[in-house]
């Protein structure tokens, strides 16, 4: 065996060149993460040359470093062979890496390959030594250089892989450079020689021949130069790289400018750990006071903890940060940003710092506080508007009510004196302060919706016969212009509970709007059901064949006193509020009124409500007039009247007065079978048309009854059935308009010593008009100007009925009932409230002592006249004896 040795200058220098090369292929190695393909594969050939040809060139300068005393050469194709298997191994390794990604599955195959390759290149090398002796290798020592070379290669791609400050790429380099090495080295000592004579020279006998040391050089020269125009390379590529991150953060700077902001950076944590020039700017603090989390303390502390909860949500999960907050500016005042940061990633995906930016939006902030508050302030007053006109229904209607009413005592004395032709024109003075009184009406209700003090009412409605109901009603307006009227009903319409009225009220206006524009034309209504998961769904779809409308027109068309254009408003009439108020009334009951239309072809109007009221804040509509102990029982010569329309109650109540009979009227069916129970009349004038119980079920209840089933009923309707009255047991049928001499019969006219009626109004003029209507219905009257007079006059003798305005001075109706009430012998007292209040559901609750509640405007004089024969004790002892 051959003793053998080292010359420590090229050992040396095999080390430097192992660490040289590695800083060489971890520099361009890095590269190969680049996304451009072309530079990618260069970079990686070019790592590959640095990587492979390094360590071939350490382990040639090894193997020259290598002493022992005998001749050596090396075989010059197994010597270029060694370096090629270090080359290609290198390159396929980067390959893979490049193709399979940096992830530790890919680098597990990358690692071996390469270290396996290594060690190829160094057992090829040492094959290629050419020695006058044996060459044995110790199997141990083999197995841990190759697993040296494995660790050192798969180190190696790890750390040309990863994020590498330059300090770092250097201490990794000396770290692989002397990995190489220790392989190397390692596999060298596994090597044994042995001489083929006795006699051998000892190892470092002779100095190392000139041949040795220039080949050692040369190869070492060759190597450095290959790693220095690498390096170059590198550093070429980083500084072109610099110039395109410095053009672009120019440009992202400029970016910033123009949306009047401010950039800054942040470290991984969130932290701000370089100075920030546009924080400075915006804040005035110094570097010492927003470094690492002072930034903070520039926020305002009510948007500081949804600030700070935000960021470290963003950090934790890398994902966006976008906030508003108000920041203390260098004056002291705050000032609000909007921010947006997004986290800047690295190849492998982790975050490597926040780039964010700050934009000033407190102009913008400015203008939209001010739009709000000029909203809120222009929906303040419209409220106030509203509320204004919802509470000016008395003085409204008070003025319109006397119009009225003076019209009604006027044409009663024209009448009585046969001046026919005055008849005439205060029937018409009449008629259209009603029609004024009923836009006034509709703007109320408008501004009730919109003060959100229109009450809703629930009931239960089938549809279907509501439906035909109402369509019966306006059936004859559609006809007028000669158009045809069709209804369209589905088979499963079921019920529905929601406010009859205000349905009614919106269908009658849609079919009258339809009926209004189309001539010669089809209305169709067109009712279906519609099955939802939230709750079933009503349609009613109004169409019709008439002028139809523009885009234009229909955007317009919901708008209140606003019509489809001037042109249809003065051919056709009409306000404007019908659609509107129709358009309220359908959201306050939980729907709403859409509107498809052509020009030319026709319209149709859809208004979809729920099959249940949402949230109903009632579920009864407005009480019927109370009945009391005192309402007379027997067979007496009355004629009790029900119909929900108030000037045919007004017309039939006049004529049968006239005629001599003793009429009652009420507006709905159940208080007529009420009263029809208690009073058992003579006869009964049933209309067929009504809100919540039409005719034909009042009707089949009376015949079911055993008090009432005797009482002759007769039907007086527009859709009165001869057939199918009679077939329910009425004892006849009378058409509208009425054929009065067919209501003709014998009931002696009240006596003129009916008592006294206290009337309490702060109105003159309205007491002197009640004052007249009563006493030419045979009452004596007392009037009080206010509660407080009233008491007095009560006092002083107590009256048999009271008629009560509510809004008075000094003390209200409220006040005064309450304290008649609490009078010894006056809880009896009948008590009419007569006032344009609109009455909400609290303050019915708080009149459950009044037998009755009228509205002036609606109740006519002849309506209060007989609510006040209706309850007044007199009038029912007279009712009573003649009965007997």
């Amino acid at each position: 065996m051959v003793h053998t040795g080292y010359n420590p200058a090229l050992v040396g220098l095999s080390i430097v060149i192992a660490v040289f090369a590695s800083y060489a292929a971890l520099d361009l190695g890095a590269r190969v993460r680049k996304p451009d393909i072309g530079p990618r594969w260069a970079w990686g050939a070019g790592a590959a040359v640095a990587m492979g040809g390094g360590i071939w060139a350490m382990h040639f300068v090894g193997m020259i470093a290598f002493e022992m005393g005998m001749p050596a050469v090396y075989d010059l194709g197994l010597t270029l062979l060694s370096l090629l298997i270090a080359v290609g191994v290198t390159a396929a390794a980067f390959a893979w890496v490049a193709v399979r990604g940096t992830g530790m599955r890919a680098l597990l195959v990358a690692g071996p390959l390469m270290g396996v390759g290594v060690a190829a290149m160094h057992y090829t090398g040492m094959a290629a030594m050419r020695v006058p002796g044996n060459l044995a290798f110790d199997p141990a020592i083999v197995a841990v250089s190759v697993a040296i070379a494995v660790t050192a290669a798969t180190a190696a791609l790890w750390l040309t892989f990863r994020r590498n400050r330059p300090w770092q790429k250097l201490a990794a380099a000396c770290v692989m450079g002397l990995a190489v090495a220790g392989m190397h080295y390692t596999g060298m000592a596994a090597a044994t020689f042995t001489a083929e004579e006795a006699g051998a020279h000892a190892a470092h006998a002779t100095a190392l021949g000139a041949n040795q040391q220039t080949i050692a050089l040369s190869v070492a020269g060759v190597t450095f130069v290959i790693l220095f125009l690498a390096m170059m390379a590198g550093s070429l590529d980083q500084r072109r790289v610099q110039r395109r991150l410095h053009v672009s953060e120019a440009r992202f700077r400029s970016a910033v400018l123009a949306v009047d902001g401010v950039m800054w950076t942040a470290d991984v944590s969130g932290d701000f750990v370089e100075e920030q020039p546009g924080w400075e700017q915006i804040t005035g603090q110094a570097f010492a006071e927003y470094r690492g989390g002072g930034w903070a303390s520039a926020i305002h502390p009510e948007d500081l903890p949804e600030t700070v909860r935000a960021w470290t949500d963003a950090v934790r999960s890398g994902g966006s940060f976008a906030i508003e907050h108000r920041i203390r500016a260098p004056d002291g005042f705050f000032r609000h940003y909007a921010v947006r940061a997004i986290p800047v990633h690295d190849v492998d995906g982790t975050i490597r710092e926040w780039v964010g930016v700050h934009a000033d939006v407190t102009a913008r902030h400015q203008y939209e506080t001010a739009l709000c508050e000029a909203r809120d302030a222009a929906e303040g007053a419209n409220r106030a508007k509203s509320a204004f006109l919802a509470n000016m229904s008395h003085e409204l209607r008070t003025p319109l009510s006397a119009v009225i009413g003076y019209a009604e005592m006027l044409e009663e004395d024209a009448e009585d004196a046969g001046e026919d032709a005055l008849v005439g024109d205060l029937g018409k003075i009449k008629s259209n302060a009603q029609h004024l009184l009923g836009l006034i009406n509709d703007v109320l209700d408008l501004s009730k919706v919109e003060a959100e003090k229109m009450d809703v009412y629930a009931e239960d409605v089938v549809v279907e016969a509501f439906t035909r109901d109402a369509a019966g009603t306006v059936e004859a307006l559609i006809a007028k212009k000669g158009n045809r009227f069709a209804l369209d009903l589905a088979p499963d319409l079921g019920e529905m509970r929601t406010d009859a009225v205000k349905l009614r009220q919106c269908l009658f206006n849609l079919l009258g709007n339809a009926a209004k524009f189309t001539e010669g034309g089809t209305v169709t209504l067109r009712v279906r059901r519609e099955r939802r998961q939230g709750g079933d769904r009503l349609t009613f779809a109004v169409i019709d064949t008439g002028i139809g409308m523009t885009r234009e027109q229909v955007a317009g068309l919901f708008e209140r006193f606003k019509q489809a254009d001037e042109t249809t408003t003065r051919r056709f009439g009409g306000t404007g509020l019908g659609l509107a108020l129709t358009k309220a009334l359908a959201r306050l009951m939980g729907g709403d009124v859409t509107v498809t239309s052509a020009e030319g072809v026709g319209t149709t109007f859809t208004l979809a409500l729920p099959a249940i009221l949402p949230d109903p804040q009632q579920e009864s509509t407005f009480p019927s007039p109370p009945l009391t102990d005192a309402e007379p029982h027997g067979d007496g010569h009355v004629v009790l009247i029900i119909d929900d329309e108030a000037s045919q109650r007004d017309l039939m109540v006049r004529y049968l007065t006239r005629q001599g009979f003793a009429a009652r009227a009420v507006a709905d069916g159940r208080s007529g079978i009420d009263l029809a129970r208690k009073l058992r009349p003579m006869a009964i004038l049933l209309d067929v048309m009504m809100p919540e119980m039409d005719g034909w079920a009042v009707l089949a209840t009376l015949k079911a009854d055993e008090i009432t089933q005797d009482i002759p009923v007769v039907m007086v309707s527009f859709v009165a059935d001869p057939a199918l009255g009679a077939s329910l047991g009425a004892a006849g049928s009378i058409p509208k308009p009425v054929d009065w001499p067919r209501l003709r019969g014998v009931l002696d006219r009240i006596g003129t010593d009916a008592g006294d009626v206290l009337v309490v109004d702060d109105d003159a003029d309205m007491r002197r008009r009640l004052r007249s209507t009563l006493v030419r219905h045979g009452f004596a009257v007392r009037e009080a100007g206010d509660g407080a007079e009233a008491l007095a006059r009560v006092r002083e003798a107590r009256p048999g009925l009271v008629l009560l305005d509510l809004t008075m001075p000094v003390m209200d109706g409220f006040t005064f009932l309450r304290e008649l009430r609490a009078m010894p012998a006056c809880a009896e007292v009948p008590v009419v409230v007569l006032s344009a209040r609109d009455v909400s559901a609290e303050e019915r609750r708080r009149l459950a002592g009044a037998d009755s509640v009228l509205r002036k405007g609606d109740a006519s004089l002849q309506d209060v006249a007989a609510a006040v024969e209706r309850l007044h004790p007199a009038t029912v002892e007279q009712v009573s004896s003649t009965a007997r």
